[in-house]
């Protein structure tokens, strides 16, 4: 089951298929979401950059949610349809090439060329590329309904500060992609998930500490092209803009490449802790439209009231 997350999560999990990583087991303490919304965002940020998805998705939404969110990824797994003969096929062979005894010679071999071609066709023609990419990608967040106003101006920023950083020159660099090539060799080996039907036959838990293997890899790739995710994750501030009752907006602030950029985050209060308030739409969208009768919600004074 997905939901969206917030746009510096996104940044952080751009390819949750080609990584390395330990992910751990989180304990019911550390799931448990802070009763401050500050400390709630602080506590998402933290969770992805220990690479743990699986305490992320717990504290991403009250414990009553997360069991009924889980239950119907897992029941969707079981029932699920045989996979794709065809899909089968092609994800068996990429994953048994990264995993092969020689996996990292063969694949820097084959990629030589394929740099010497991206170099050669690239370089007089990256300036209209960029900027039509820029146009294409920008009217894209414009067009989400999804997105408010204040999402599709971070989206932006996002995007311009990414492309900006996409240069051919990062991209051809050869000793760059032999770190690269290696990192995703090491992932595809942690992974252990030689078929495409183990991938898909995994319960949600399982699917999340694979994730956090997946992250952590995709994070090596990523700052051998000098993208440090960590270091944007490290440098994640959280700030009250207001509250009032159950409700509150917290000012996330994080260092991209050369600048800083930010959003307002929503969090509504469940119980005792605090929450992305898109997460607990997206979670309760989902369970509704898979037919699953909703519980009563309970809010943070609701709760107050019961005890």
């Amino acid at each position: 089951m997905t939901r969206r997350l917030p746009a510096w999560a996104l940044l952080a999990l751009l390819s949750l298929v080609l990584a390395l990583g330990a992910c751990r087991k989180d304990s019911p303490q550390e799931a448990q979401a802070p009763g401050d919304p500050v400390a709630a965002v602080e506590g998402l940020a933290k969770a992805l950059r220990d690479n743990d998805l699986v305490r992320y998705s717990r504290l991403s939404l009250p414990p009553e949610l997360y069991d009924r969110s889980e239950a119907l990824w897992n029941r969707r797994v079981a029932e699920a349809e045989p996979v794709d003969d065809a899909d089968a096929a092609e994800y068996d062979k990429m994953m048994a090439r990264f995993t092969a005894p020689d996996a990292e010679a063969q694949l820097n071999r084959d990629l030589e060329p394929k740099l010497a071609k991206l170099e050669a066709e690239i370089a007089g023609q990256w300036p209209m590329m960029q900027a039509t990419a820029l146009i294409f990608l920008n009217a894209a967040i414009q067009a989400n309904t999804e997105l408010s106003d204040e999402e599709k101006a971070h989206s932006n920023e996002v995007v311009a500060g990414l492309m900006a950083w996409a240069q051919p020159s990062l991209f051809t660099d050869r000793a760059r992609a032999r770190v690269a090539v290696s990192a995703l060799v090491e992932t595809a080996d942690a992974l252990a998930l030689p078929t495409l039907a183990q991938a898909r036959a995994l319960p949600m838990v399982p699917a999340m500490e694979k994730g956090g293997i997946a992250l952590a890899g995709f994070k090596k790739v990523a700052k051998a092209y000098d993208l440090d995710i960590d270091r944007a994750l490290d440098g994640v501030q959280a700030e009250l803009v207001s509250a009032n009752g159950d409700s509150a907006q917290v000012k996330v602030s994080y260092p991209l490449l050369d600048k800083t950029v930010s959003f307002e985050m929503e969090m509504m209060r469940r119980g005792d802790g605090w929450y992305s308030a898109q997460s607990v739409r997206d979670a309760e969208a989902e369970l509704a439209e898979a037919g699953e009768e909703a519980a009563p919600a309970q809010t943070g004074a609701a709760a107050d009231a019961a005890g």
